[in-house]
């Protein structure tokens, strides 16, 4: 693949899109280093891997005249454990996601004098699942029917080591929405299965699917809304870990 420019990157926290807000998004993954050199290692460093450790963090340009606005989502969550945090280069559905709970730890803004006011905030794994690379299952954008949401992911087969993962986001929310995960191995979806359903949802926020453990041979995924009312913006991405 060659490369691209950032011009549509997305950030979704929760029900919040920070995305119109921002122009620098990073998705830090690490790995402590630790040394294990003996003194038969030959006069060489000897290292392996410790605990892992996930970082994001965002900037841009500050607002706070609504409940809608950096200001109002970041200042009164500061501190809150296991957000659903999703990272797409676009956006756009089957394009590769990164998507992990964490909490917001860090914020800061203000500038120098005739610049638009900037922030910086940095959110942190918080529970110890480790962030999940998948795809878009859903871009951005309305709902108010049931049905398949978007075509099928190809994402392989789950082996018996592995899960699948989910993460659905409603930016405004209808009355209530019910959305299952199902899979088949066929893009075509002629003899789907039901792997993973969401309780019913009825305020904007994230949700993190409860994890589905392998073996699945099934290689197609996508989401199903199965019952609806109201209409209801949303995302979502599913992946294999």
């Amino acid at each position: 693949m060659s490369s691209f420019a950032l011009t549509g990157a997305t950030c979704y926290v929760a029900g919040y899109d920070f995305s119109g807000d921002s122009n620098q998004m990073a998705l830090n993954l690490e790995m402590d280093e630790l040394d294990n050199t003996t003194f038969g290692s030959g006069g060489y460093r000897s290292r392996t891997g410790g605990v892992r450790s996930i970082e994001a963090s965002l900037s841009g340009f500050w607002q706070s005249d609504t409940t809608d606005a950096v200001d109002p989502q970041v200042f009164s969550n500061l501190g809150t454990m296991d957000e659903v945090v999703t990272i797409s280069p676009t956006g756009t559905a089957g394009e590769a996601a990164y998507f992990f709970q964490g909490g917001k730890f860090s914020y800061s803004m203000g500038g120098d004098l005739g610049e638009v006011m900037p922030y910086d905030l940095s959110m942190m794994g918080s529970n110890g699942v480790g962030a999940v690379r998948g795809l878009i299952g859903k871009a951005k954008g309305d709902v108010s029917a049931t049905g398949a949401l978007g075509s099928g992911l190809n994402l392989g087969a789950v082996d018996a080591s592995q899960y699948l993962y989910a993460a659905f986001h409603v930016f405004t929310a209808g009355t209530t929405i019910t959305v299952k995960i199902e899979s088949d191995d066929n893009s075509n979806f002629t003899s789907a299965t039901d792997r993973i359903t969401f309780s019913a949802i009825t305020t904007a926020g994230g949700t993190w699917a409860t994890r589905l453990a392998g073996a699945i041979t099934d290689t197609y995924y996508r989401f199903n809304v199965t019952a609806v009312t109201g209409t209801f913006n949303v995302a979502g991405s599913i992946g294999i870990g």
